[in-house]
């Protein structure tokens, strides 16, 4: 039999037998593996998802919620509601205040080393009670699904057990309530040397049934706190829950009044630029966080925000005592007591109660080195000082390459100038040319600017570390420096306090600015000029327009910039000098005379450029004319 090699292919129209085959074989293994993941993966799902919803509706979900806060149409004194109804003393060498023993609220705590101005006369309060401009309370208690069942609340008034009048470091104080139908409750609230309560409840069961209660814990404050959105850290409602950090921003709760998260770990709280207010629940069981907000939208100012924290129900069986145990954190955010606390209680991440930032790989070791240095040598300007020298040491390869690409551009700036004069109209030409100038004299251009990005997110990180550090705080520095937090007091409009007339704010540009300022216009003369004359124009404004946007920044931070700068300026000075690049910063007259034959020579090579442009123009008409006179020779000799 034999083949023919023309019939052998697949027929018009048909499918040749081995792609029928491949067709039939993928058919059948998807089929496989369909069936497969129906029967080891969807079944059992959905067998799980039934089994939880019948869970879920033979144990119907707590409608209990923490109360919400209650809105007064008539504020008062915060002195005069502090003196309606009986309190207990709060006393450690970090908070002094009191709570109250009508409602049991925590709501008035006063820092007793940190005050609201630089003349100290007035300690920051961090929290106030009800009824008040600025309240801000915590509260504890029980819920419960049955509104028949008598817990605690705003209007119970608690009996002190003990003599002890005063809430202290190693001296707690014991609450209790009876409520008259067989449940009694007991509070033991103590407090550590530094920021962090510990309140234990008990509840005892006398009822003659079982009762279920639910353990809640709650913050509450109205309006924002003053000096909201100056910082660069991020300040409002935040928590970490379960495995994931949420930041509910306070104009957030416009578009959704409330939400909810669940989760067996975690914390949330208030978060301002320099205070903390947290509730950190037991690290067990299942919690419901949940963010809310009663807007006014009248007056914002009015508005209520609260969160809180409700846990899994407890049943208490007849004669039996349960307990549950909360930790409530107010106070500063010093990063090394939060870690500590975090390792006290279990909750995970409350150190990021500060807000670190994106770059939180970077932020927090450099957070870590300014308070090392601050606790050396106890000043906070000399530590700002100490992280600069580090970093520009750390930073010092990458700055080095840049410098030197620099140099080595400013050294071929007269040949790079030829080049576009004489290609400036043949774009292609004019970078293949440039091409070869960079390969010959071994100059990238990329090499100055690579490692200037670099380095971006590091600057950004100090900036952000500077900014948030509660130790810059009314820190002084030297001479006029009494808050490095705050920008500079005297300016340069006022000849530096001496002339007798006040200067705007916008108008504070202080002498640190202006060291800053000199460097910046240096380092612009050391590095070569740009042949763009948009890109010349901003580099000769941008000093002046960094300058002035930084004068209204902390003077820690301009201080920073200023030192940053100097370190710069001399290492880009002994790069330059160590290839032969001459720099005369301290001589104005060898300056002027290198700066003038400088651009003698790239007005030079200009020169040269248009004479051999103008010699090629030249030429062309010639190199036609004899080509047309070869050409009438060609066709004679045809």
């Amino acid at each position: 039999m034999s083949l023919d090699p023309m019939n052998s292919g697949p027929q018009k129209g048909g499918m040749h037998p081995e792609d029928k085959r491949n067709m039939l074989l993928f058919v059948v293994l998807s089929l496989a593996v369909w069936f497969a993941f129906d029967h080891f993966v969807i079944k059992p799902k959905e067998a799980q998802i039934l089994a939880s919803q019948q869970a879920a509706s033979s144990h119907p979900a707590p409608t209990a919620k923490a109360p919400a806060p209650v809105v007064e149409e008539k504020l008062l004194d915060r002195a005069t509601v502090l003196q309606a109804d009986q309190r207990i003393s709060i006393k450690n060498p970090e908070l002094s205040g009191s709570f109250s023993l009508k409602g049991n609220r925590i709501d008035d705590l006063s820092l007793n080393n940190y005050f609201d101005k630089i003349d100290r006369k007035d300690h920051v309060v961090l929290m106030s009670p009800s009824g008040t401009k600025s309240a801000h309370y915590t509260e504890l208690g029980w819920l419960a699904d049955d509104e028949k069942i008598l817990v605690p609340n705003a209007e119970t008034v608690w009996t002190i057990e003990g003599s002890n009048q005063t809430l202290a470091s190693n001296a707690p104080v014991t609450l209790k309530w009876n409520n008259g139908a067989g449940l009694v409750f007991e509070r033991v609230l103590e407090i550590d040397e530094n920021y962090l309560f510990t309140v234990t409840q008990k509840v005892t069961n006398t009822s003659g049934s079982t009762v279920t209660l639910y353990p809640y814990g709650a913050l509450a404050r109205r309006g924002v706190p003053e000096g909201y959105g100056h910082g660069v850290g991020y300040e409002g409602p935040q928590g970490y829950i379960g495995d994931e950090m949420h930041e509910i921003d306070y104009s957030d709760f416009e578009d959704r009044p409330e939400v909810t998260f669940q989760g067996s770990k975690g914390w949330v709280g208030f978060g301002e630029k320099y205070w903390f207010s947290g509730i950190l629940p037991a690290q067990s069981g299942n919690h419901t966080f949940r963010f809310g907000a009663l807007l006014d939208p009248k007056d914002e100012t009015k508005t209520l925000y609260q969160v809180d924290v409700r846990g899994d129900g407890i049943e208490i069986a007849q004669g039996k005592t349960i307990e549950n145990k909360t930790n409530i954190f107010v106070g500063v955010k010093k990063v090394d007591l939060l870690d500590m606390y975090e390792q006290k209680t279990g909750a995970k991440h409350f150190d990021l109660a500060v807000d670190f930032g994106v770059l939180y790989f970077l932020t927090r070791p450099l957070y870590f080195l300014l308070t090392l240095f601050n606790s050396w040598v106890h000043n906070f300007g000399i530590a700002i000082l100490m992280l600069t020298l580090v970093v520009r040491f750390l930073v010092f390869p990458l700055a080095s390459a840049s410098y030197r690409s620099f140099a080595k551009l400013r050294k071929v700036g007269p040949q790079m100038a030829e080049l576009k004069i004489r290609y400036g109209n043949d774009k292609p030409r004019m970078q293949q040319e440039l091409i070869k100038l960079y390969e010959t004299e071994r100059v990238n251009p990329m090499a100055g600017c690579f490692p200037l990005l670099l380095q971006i997110p590091v600057f950004f990180a100090i900036y952000k570390v500077i900014s948030i550090a509660v130790e810059m705080r009314h820190a002084p520095f030297f001479g006029w420096i009494h808050d490095l937090s705050a920008m500079d007091s005297l300016s340069v409009f006022n000849a530096f306090g001496l002339l007798p007339y006040d200067v705007p704010k916008f108008l504070h540009i202080g002498p640190w600015s202006l060291v800053m300022l000199a460097m910046m216009l240096i380092q612009k003369q050391l590095n070569p000029p740009p042949q763009d004359q948009i890109q010349r124009d901003i580099a000769n404004y941008m000093p002046w327009i960094v300058t002035y946007t930084l004068s209204s920044f902390p003077v820690g931070l301009v201080i920073y910039w200023a030192f940053s700068n100097i370190f710069s300026v001399l290492q880009q000075m002994a790069i330059m000098r160590s290839m032969g690049v001459p720099v005369y910063l301290f001589s104005p007259d060898a300056a002027l005379e290198h700066h003038s034959s400088h651009e003698q020579a790239v007005e030079d090579a200009k020169e040269r450029a248009k004479r051999d442009r103008e010699n090629e123009t030249k030429s062309e008409p010639v190199v036609e004319a004899l080509f047309d006179e070869a050409s009438q020779k060609d066709d004679g000799k045809k």
